[in-house]
């Protein structure tokens, strides 16, 4: 169904977009790097606590080894749920969407500026705003279900 496009709605849609998708980036951003370092900080003191063990008294060493058992475990939890959620994946997904939209509202602007923009070439700029989102869409479902067997119905 082909729907007349209003270009003030479509401007105002990639608008929305563009500042959700500023949002959800810099979220997966600032947790992607948080969970690098995590690990890598953690990973390190684990590493340091066990080699302390080995050089203090057998008490003092059961503590170090407690923690070095701890630290490590909660690299793996760490680990277990970045690997559900894709943090940096859909920090690369979302910005290559957003600067889609970026390109796409650029377009418009440049348009407005020769003029009155047609019908037909306000109708092709709503399905490039569709696309972009299907393909976002489809990107996110891809990391979501990266290793996933579906069920077809």
């Amino acid at each position: 169904m082909d729907i007349p496009a209003d270009l003030d709605v479509l401007k105002g849609d990639i608008s929305r977009e563009i500042q959700r998708l500023r949002k959800s980036r810099s979220n997966n951003k600032y947790k992607a790097a948080n969970i690098a370092i995590y690990t890598g900080a953690v990973a390190a003191i684990t590493t340091v606590c066990i080699g302390i063990g080995t050089f203090v008294g057998e008490e003092l060493g059961r503590v170090f080894g407690l923690i070095s058992l701890v630290t490590s475990a909660s690299i793996s939890v760490v680990s277990a749920w970045d690997g559900i959620f894709n943090h940096k994946k859909l920090w690369v997904s979302i910005s290559l969407t957003l600067n889609q939209f970026y390109e796409l509202d650029t377009d418009i602007c440049h348009l407005e500026a020769q003029g009155d923009i047609d019908q037909e070439t306000r109708n092709k700029l709503y399905i490039r705003f569709k696309k972009i989102l299907a393909d976002s869409d489809r990107r996110w479902y891809q990391i979501r279900d990266a290793g996933v067997e579906t069920i077809e119905s």
